[in-house]
Parts: C-alpha cells; structure tokens; sequence
C-alpha cells in the first residue's frame, strides 16, 4: 500500500514539474496588426432596363428592411407595351383555336395550323419579356440593410446595367487583416480578439472566422477575417483600426 502511495505522489509531482516547465518557456503576448470593416452583404445595385428615374427613395446613410422599393422607375412606355403584346397574344390564342376547328374540317392545311401556333409561343414569349419590364421598374431591396451611396438623381435618364446605388446588409460586421504567417503556430480558427476602432476609440469583441487558404509567398503573410460579436450601432464599413490578439507563446518564438 505504502508503495503504491509512493507512485502515485512520484506521478503527480513529475506531472507539477512538467506544467511548471512548459509555463516557464512561455508567455502570454500581445500582438497588433491593423485591420479594415468589412460587410458580409455589399452589392451595387444596378438597373435591368433603360428608362427614367422617377423616384428615390433611400438616400446615402437610410435604413431599409428587405421588401422596400429602394429607387423607381417611369413606366408608361413599358405598361402600354405590355398592354399591346396583351391583346397580340389574346388574338394569337383566338386564332390558333380557329385554325384548329378549320384543320378538323379540312379548310386548312396542317402547315397553316402549324404557323399559328409559332405565331402564338412567340406572342407568349414577348408577353413573358414584356411582363419582366414592368416588374423591373421598381428595384427591391434583397434584405434589411442601409445605402451607402447614390450614383444617380430623379428625372435622369438611365442605361440597362448602369450602377445607382451602393447597398450594405443589416448583418454582422467582419474585419479583413493581414498577418505574417509565422502566427499561426498559435492563431486558429475561433481565436477571440479585441478592435480597437480608429474614428470611434470603441473597443469591440471579435472572433477569428476564417484564414486565408494560402501564405503569400512575396511577404509571407495570410489574410484573414474576423467577425464582430454583435452588431454596434457605431460601426460601419470602411472604417479602421487595430486587432489585439492574445496568445500563449513560446520564449523562443517571441521574436517572430
């Protein structure tokens, strides 16, 4: 019994040294490296159609939920369009059903009754295009977020694909930082970080989330990005700052 009391407080002891040894060869360091706010949902919204801004409705700085008719068009000209090609397919349709009665009884030619219904996917397809116009002439926000910046006024006159308005999403912030890649001998994925806001002073909490897949080979360094706990009501893309990173490293790598 007595020996194996000795065991086991020998074991224990050795256990004591060896955690008493490796926190004797290491340290808890700061390191900093600068970083840049970043949103998970930015889009330029652009237009589908050429036509005439007839209202905006958000500007520069506005909130918006998602569903909201950001910017409007007019259009008459689209609307009178799809009014014609309405009533083009309406008689396609009246006559592809006369042309078969007519071909039941022998008055026309299967090649005749063939043309009216080309004549009627055509009508369908222009209703289809015509339809897509007029739903066009309203842009809809994608989701809850606020407009950055508007490159375009009312009664102007626009080109299909032409940029209007710069939309960021309501979501979580993320920060893009570029380190040396020699910290990831201690920086992992989920490593809890602090940012310190340039225009603000804020101090914010923050996750690492994801790291580059590749070291860049010129300066040895690797991208990655951390996402923001929360969402701060004085956050905003664009703007700056520092990463703190708190990490337990190895005397022999302070230097790195």
């Amino acid at each position: 019994m007595k020996k194996l009391i000795f065991i086991i407080l020998f074991l224990l002891i050795n256990v004591v040294q060896a955690d008493n040894h490796d926190t004797a060869n290491s340290v808890e360091d700061i390191r900093e490296a600068r970083t840049l706010v970043t949103a998970t949902e930015k889009v330029s919204i652009s237009s589908e159609i050429a036509a005439r801004v007839e209202k905006i409705n958000f500007l520069m700085g506005d909130s918006f939920k998602k569903g909201d008719t950001l910017i409007s068009f007019d259009c008459k000209l689209y609307n009178a369009q799809l009014e014609v090609i309405k009533a083009d397919h309406k008689s396609a349709q009246v006559q592809l059903k006369n042309d078969k009665e007519l071909l039941d009884m022998r008055s026309i030619g299967e090649l005749q009754y063939q043309l009216s219904e080309s004549a009627l996917k055509k009508a369908e397809a222009e209703l289809t295009i015509a339809k897509l116009n007029v739903e066009r002439c309203n842009i809809i926000a994608p989701y809850d977020g606020r407009v950055m910046d508007v490159y375009t006024n009312v009664f102007t006159s626009i080109e299909q694909r032409q940029p209007l308005m710069e939309i960021v999403g309501d979501g979580l912030l993320e920060a893009a930082v570029v380190v040396p890649s020699k910290w990831l001998s201690w920086l992992k994925k989920g490593h809890d970080v602090k940012i310190i806001i340039d225009e603000t002073g804020d101090e914010l909490n923050a996750k690492i989330i994801s790291l580059g897949a590749a070291v860049d080979a010129a300066s040895q360094t690797i991208e990655l990005k951390a996402q923001f706990n929360e969402k701060y009501e004085s956050l905003i893309p664009g703007m700056s700052g520092i990463v703190k990173f708190w990490a337990k490293i190895k005397i022999s790598r302070l230097q790195d």
